[in-house]
């Protein structure tokens, strides 16, 4: 499967089923600056996935990091449902991420896989680490953008440490021209 940033494909690795994720290179971007650009995204995105998972969050478990690609769990389920519960799960999930420090990028019912175990977040290919409340605005507009049920997923999402602070900012950011 070929994203806008990457090229996903299941491998065996350890004898098991992994997904390997590689950045190709941009023929578009400058050889030099394309080199550093996928390095620094591979590399900031293993290091998201560790903090993830060492927070008790449920993301893929990585095994193995190269200058460009990432061989990390499969995780098999389905896409988010936007049920009641199922949202106000998902909202717990952008909450333990911010609490750790960790922004998603592109927290979508498409980055949420949902198997037996629960919810598990993928792709943190956009993240970065950040505690702004900006920045947590920003991922919290970014799924209730994508989204119908907002108060269900809110219900969840309570528990963010900065509730109060990032549902403020939310409005402020949503006032401004770029999302009128």
């Amino acid at each position: 499967m070929r994203g806008a940033e990457a090229e996903l494909s299941l491998v065996r690795f350890l004898g098991k089923r992994m997904v390997r994720k590689e950045r190709k290179a941009k023929a578009y971007r400058e050889m030099e600056l394309d080199l550093k650009i996928r390095l620094e995204r591979t590399r900031r995105e293993a290091r998201l996935l560790h903090k993830a998972k060492a927070a008790g969050i449920s993301a893929p478990t990585v095994y193995a990091v190269d200058d460009y690609s990432i061989t990390m769990e499969y995780v098999r389920g389905r896409k988010l449902r936007e049920d009641e519960m199922e949202l106000r799960e998902a909202g717990r999930l952008l909450a333990s991420l911010h609490n750790a420090g960790i922004i998603h990028g592109d927290f979508t019912p498409y980055n949420i896989i949902v198997d037996g175990n629960g919810l598990h977040a993928i792709d943190f290919g956009l993240g970065f680490f950040s505690t702004r409340v900006e920045d947590k605005a920003d991922d919290l507009i970014t799924m209730l953008r994508a989204i119908r049920g907002k108060e269900s997923f809110l219900s969840g999402y309570r528990e963010c440490a900065d509730f109060d602070a990032v549902l403020r900012r939310k409005v402020q950011i949503e006032r401004r021209a770029r999302y009128q």
